[in-house]
């Protein structure tokens, strides 16, 4: 052992040490299953300046499509924003107001086909996001037009009503008009994508999630996951992609190659590394950074409240009782499902503490999260370490086929 680990309650002899490849192997599983993009999605975005085009591209996909510079011109009236952290390019049409009706609609139309043209679907455009300012109340014919294009195109199109704020008559009569007038429309949604303030009045946002929704309905079924990824609208949605990081890192943890005879106390240390992998995704998750010297300190500092908390015996205890083919197993692969029960137990209280932050817009430090973590499965012990072995008795039954 090195001397800067003699200090280390959770270092661990490197013969006994996980190997690399089986450790990126999980990665790399997780990346797939969890996180794992078929496609990126291209979204268009349209409408006048003025629309709320970039608000609705903040409060959707996190995108300031407003900052100087970030975008580039891929032709006359369109500039596109590819997102360097994330599987999402935006193109975003310059005002109505600009162009006339015929050159926007060209301008549309030469994208879309141009990139149509590009064998690897990649490239193409997925969906148009139409912006319509509620407070306008006025329909123009270059919204009409875009939208039989990309009906004639077969591209999915959805009137987004910004700011629909009010709601009087005069506000419903214009949503008649729009639905009235964009028949080939795939979907009509009211949005108020910024909380709006009258006088005293507090307007909460709303329509974000419906547009979601919709979105997703629309899009080829490779590009689901990068636009799950990519938005920030629905936390919930995030919170899942968490979780499935979670249960496929916990399942995988039940073929590593662990000592004949893991012992949870003694042998934890060994999935520091893994539970640090892990961590990293699900930050990207949730779009949480945080460095690698945090995630470690958070692994080490945790692991140690895992066993202290759930208990290494209530563990072990908990994980034997839905074997009852236990005689008949490989030592290994019992030792593999109490590693894989442990990941699973950490993981669970991981999001319970990040998530909350994240909702709360508390900036998870360290040892917040530590003891957020903590605190989690003090109050919830038996229903964590109960959802750890569900998931375990899966996993091992399905190894066992």
């Amino acid at each position: 052992m090195r001397s800067e680990d003699r200090d280390d309650p959770w270092a661990v002899p490197s013969n006994l040490a996980l190997d690399n490849e089986e450790l990126n192997a999980v990665d790399n599983l997780v990346n797939n299953e969890a996180l794992g993009f078929d496609a990126p999605v291209n979204i268009l975005i349209a409408g006048n300046s003025g629309d709320g085009k970039s608000t609705l591209a903040n409060a959707m996909l996190g995108v300031a499509l407003a900052q100087t510079g970030a975008g580039f011109p891929v032709t006359k009236g369109i500039q596109c924003y590819e997102c360097k952290d994330k599987p999402l390019t935006l193109f975003d049409t310059e005002g109505f107001e600009v162009l006339d009706a015929d050159q926007t609609v060209g301008a549309v139309r030469e994208l879309i086909e141009s990139r149509r043209k590009k064998v690897d679907s990649k490239q193409h455009i997925h969906i148009v996001w139409l912006c319509i300012s509620a407070t306008s109340r006025r329909l123009q014919k270059v919204h009409i037009e875009l939208v039989n294009l990309c009906a004639q195109l077969q591209i999915p199109i959805i009137a987004v009503v910004t700011k629909s704020y009010l709601k009087d008559d005069s506000s419903e009569a214009f949503l008649k008009v729009i639905a009235n007038s964009l028949p080939e429309a795939d979907g009509i949604i009211p949005v108020l994508a910024k909380e709006m303030h009258l006088g005293k009045l507090r307007i909460a946002p709303f329509g974000l999630v419906q547009l979601l929704d919709l979105t997703l309905n629309l899009i080829p079924t490779a590009c689901q996951a990068a636009l799950k990824f990519s938005q920030v609208a629905d936390f919930n949605r995030k919170l899942e992609a968490a979780r499935k990081v979670v249960n496929v890192t916990a399942i995988a943890a039940v073929g590593l190659s662990l000592p004949a005879t893991f012992i949870p106390g003694g042998h934890a240390g060994l999935l520091i590394p893994l539970e640090v992998k892990m961590i990293h995704q699900i930050n990207k998750a949730l779009g949480i950074n945080l460095d690698k010297q945090k995630q470690i300190a958070i692994a080490k500092g945790t692991l140690g409240i895992v066993m202290a908390t759930v208990g290494g015996k209530l563990l072990f205890t908990e994980t034997m009782k839905f074997i009852p083919f236990v005689g008949q197993l490989a030592s290994v692969l019992v030792g593999g499902t109490i590693a894989g029960t442990i990941v699973k137990i950490f993981g669970t209280g991981y999001i319970a503490a990040v998530g909350e932050m994240v909702r709360t817009g508390t900036s998870p430090t360290t040892g917040a999260i530590i003891n957020a973590i903590a605190s989690a499965l003090s109050t919830h012990q038996h229903q964590v370490v109960s959802g750890a072995t569900t998931l375990m008795e899966e996993a091992i039954r399905n190894n066992k086929r």
